[in-house]
């Protein structure tokens, strides 16, 4: 089974008075599926249609292995 990585997904809200930008980091298998959630994520909680959202960039962010002393 596949392990879920973090992504970041980055992009703008298109509004009436300009564009918003934003970023947010999201637990997925596969950039596609961060990229699918971000768009559920802002979609439902800011009541926006997807041609309102524009996904620049996703990529995926390290995590540590060992915590630093």
């Amino acid at each position: 089974m596949a392990e879920e990585k973090t992504f970041l997904v980055e992009g703008e809200i298109v509004e009436k008075r300009g564009k918003k930008p934003f970023s947010k980091e999201i637990k997925a298998k596969t950039a596609g599926f961060a990229t699918e959630k971000a768009l559920c994520l802002f979609g439902s909680k800011n009541k926006l249609k997807r041609n309102r959202i524009l996904v620049k960039e996703t990529k995926e962010v390290r995590q540590n292995e060992g915590k630093e002393k």
